[in-house]
C-alpha cells in the first residue's frame, strides 16, 4: 500500500514537475494539481479520482467525446472535481452577455408596451382553457371530485381579464427592478437553452476596469433548502432517488451523486472565465428565443430533452422497478390526463 502510495505520488509529481518545466503548467492537473494528499489511502476512490493521471485521461476523454457541457461538468463534479473551468465557447459568451444586458436593460416599459404584453397573454389563456377543459372532460369523476379536479373546473369557468394581465405585467416589470437591486452580479442563465440553464444556471459577472469582465460560477449541488428556502421546514428534504438539485435529471443522477459522497469522489469545483475588454466589446449578446406563445409544452418531451435518450430510458427502467418493489399510491388517472399544457400558462 505505502509502496503504491510512493509510486502514485511520484508520477503525478514528475507530471506536475514537466508540465512546469515544458507548458508552463497549463495541462489539466499539472503544476497546479491540489488534489493528491499522500494522507489518504492510494487505492480508494476519492484518492485514485483526485490523480493527475487519472484527471488527465478523464478530461482528454471528455473534452473528445463531444458530450454536451452540462454532462461533462457532472461527470468532473462526480470524479474528483477539476481546476478552474477558464474558458468558455463563443456561443456560451455571447448568451451570458444577452442575459447580462437584459438584466440592466432597466428602461421603463410605456403604457402601449404594458398593455401589448398583457393583450398577448390572451392567446395563451384560451389555449390553457381548450387544453384543461379536455384534460377534465377525460378524467374520471373520482379525479373531477379531488381539489385537483376542482382546480380545473375553476380554471375552466374563469375568464380571461385584461386588467388582471396588465396588473400581471407591471408587476413584473417592478419585480425586475427590486431583482436588479438586489441581485448584484447574478446573471440568470436558465432561458438561454437546455444548455446553459443545466450547466451554469446562474453565474456571477463582474465588470473589470478597462470594460473587460469576470465570469465566475461554482459548480456544485446545492441542499433542498438552498435551492429552495423554506423547503425542509415542510418535510421536503432531499432523498437518495430524487436531489432537488438534479432534478432535471430525475433518479440516476441523484443516486449516482449520493454514491459519489458516500466514497468521497464527489468535489465541487469552480468555474472562473477573463474576458479581456476587447473580446467581450466584441461579443455579440444573445438571447435564445422561445417557441410561439401559442406552442404547447409537452412535460414528457421536455423531459426527454433535458435528459437525453439513454438517461431518459435508464430513469424510465428505474421508475418500473421501483413502482414493482414498492408501488406508490396515484392521486389521479395519468392515461386520462395528458400533462400538456399551452406555453406561458404556467408562468
Amino acid at each position: 500500500m505505502e509502496f503504491f502510495q510512493k509510486f502514485l505520488n511520484r508520477v503525478g509529481r514528475t507530471y506536475g514537475q514537466a508540465d512546469k518545466a515544458l507548458f508552463g503548467g497549463v495541462l489539466p492537473g499539472g503544476a497546479d494539481n491540489k488534489f493528491i494528499s499522500s494522507p489518504q489511502n492510494p487505492l480508494s476512490p476519492a484518492a485514485v479520482v483526485r490523480s493527475a493521471p487519472f484527471q488527465t485521461a478523464r478530461d482528454f476523454l471528455l473534452e473528445k467525446s463531444g458530450l454536451p457541457k452540462p454532462e461533462q461538468f457532472y461527470i468532473k463534479g462526480m470524479t474528483g472535481g477539476s481546476r478552474d473551468i477558464n474558458k468558455m465557447t463563443p456561443e456560451e459568451l455571447a448568451l451570458v452577455k444577452g442575459s447580462y444586458n437584459e438584466k440592466y436593460n432597466t428602461r421603463p416599459l410605456s403604457d402601449e408596451e404594458m398593455f401589448n404584453m398583457a393583450k398577448m397573454q390572451q392567446s395563451s389563456h384560451a389555449n390553457f382553457v381548450k387544453e384543461t377543459k379536455k384534460n377534465y372532460t377525460a378524467a374520471s369523476q373520482e379525479t373531477k371530485n379531488s381539489p385537483f379536479g376542482q382546480a380545473m373546473f375553476n380554471a375552466i369557468n374563469e375568464p380571461f381579464d385584461i386588467n388582471k394581465a396588465l396588473e400581471s405585467v407591471k408587476l413584473a416589470s417592478e419585480m425586475k427592478k427590486d431583482y436588479v437591486k438586489k441581485s448584484g452580479p447574478v446573471v440568470n442563465l436558465y432561458g438561454q437553452g437546455r444548455d446553459m440553464k443545466m450547466a451554469y444556471g446562474n453565474l456571477s459577472v463582474y465588470p473589470q476596469p478597462g470594460g473587460g469582465v469576470q465570469i465566475y460560477d461554482r459548480w456544485k449541488v446545492d441542499k433542498a433548502n438552498q435551492v429552495i428556502p423554506g423547503m425542509e421546514k415542510i418535510g421536503i428534504k432531499d432523498q437518495p432517488d430524487s436531489v432537488l438539485d438534479l432534478g432535471e435529471g430525475g433518479p440516476i443522477p441523484s443516486l449516482i451523486y449520493n454514491a459519489a459522497k458516500s466514497l468521497g469522489t464527489y468535489e465541487p469545483f469552480d468555474i472562473r472565465v477573463n474576458v479581456s475588454p476587447q473580446e467581450w466589446q466584441n461579443v455579440q449578446g444573445k438571447i435564445n428565443n422561445p417557441t410561439s406563445s401559442n406552442a404547447k409544452i409537452d412535460m414528457n418531451t421536455v423531459k426527454k430533452d433535458e435528459q437525453g435518450f439513454l438517461l431518459n430510458q435508464i430513469n424510465d427502467l428505474y421508475y418500473k422497478i421501483k413502482q414493482k418493489i414498492a408501488p406508490s399510491p396515484q392521486l389521479f388517472d395519468e392515461k386520462a390526463i395528458p400533462l400538456t399544457f399551452p406555453k406561458g400558462s404556467l408562468n
